[in-house]
């Protein structure tokens, strides 16, 4: 009995020390906001947007270009793409704590362009312009075909925040990107422009076909074949909904 009341009493003085110290503030955790994507054809936001700013993307004023370069030892006969888009929709959400800011995004694959002259002559010296239409038509009824992006039954790109972390100076993405139902995280910067009703992101980032499962086209036995890697470009412009608290 006596070893028991010693140990209570020295229970009941160390309750009493750490009852008196101050609580020490939880760390900020990044979480992601996303932890599963959906798969799906339309973007959303969260059910809970208490204290979060939505806004939503502009498809007039967003560029995303996908360039695709030519290799193989016939290179020389073929020319580079940029793929662009002028139908990109989906949702960005501001949260004070910036951990739980996110976005959802869609590409639509089917009105994705080729080739567009303004879109080329952005991108440099490796893109001139004025590629010939009967090119341009059968480099997209190559892209949209079974074997590449099968835009019939896959019709939708969708990039999905899954961690955010850093602030509105630094900000580091965390992104599922979900291609014919095959998602990749990738990690990647971006520069974020916040004004009183409106929001912008610009980034860049690389994927590998391959990793979605699909084969670069070729032709001639690989003599004349598109890379592997692709570089994705993007500048999103939203803007702020009028209400969104909960």
């Amino acid at each position: 009995m006596k070893h028991l009341a010693i140990n209570l009493t020295l229970v009941t003085m160390t309750c009493c020390v750490l009852t008196s110290c101050k609580t020490p503030e939880p760390a900020l955790v990044s979480v992601p906001v996303i932890t599963r994507p959906i798969i799906s054809d339309t973007p959303a936001y969260p059910d809970d947007m208490r204290g979060a700013a939505l806004y939503t993307i502009v498809p007039d004023g967003t560029d995303i270009h996908i360039l695709v370069y030519r290799g193989g030892t016939m290179a020389n006969l073929g020319h580079n793409h940029v793929i662009s888009s002028r139908s990109v929709n989906g949702f960005v959400w501001q949260h004070p704590q910036f951990n739980l800011c996110g976005f959802d995004i869609a590409l639509p694959v089917n009105d994705l362009i080729v080739d567009d002259n303004a879109a080329r002559e952005a991108e440099g010296d490796d893109f001139p312009r004025n590629v010939a239409d009967s090119a341009k038509q059968g480099t997209r009824h190559n892209m949209l075909s079974e074997s590449l992006l099968d835009g019939e039954l896959y019709p939708v790109i969708r990039l999905q925040s899954a961690n955010i972390s850093g602030d509105v100076s630094t900000p580091r993405v965390v992104v599922h990107v979900t291609i014919k139902n095959q998602i990749h995280l990738y990690t990647l910067p971006v520069n974020l422009i916040v004004d009183r009703d409106t929001l912008r992101v610009r980034g860049e980032f690389s994927i590998k076909q391959t990793d979605f499962g699909i084969k670069p086209y070729s032709v001639a036995m690989g003599a004349l074949q598109v890379q592997d890697e692709l570089k994705i470009k993007f500048d999103l412009l939203a803007n702020k909904q009028a209400s969104t608290q909960n």
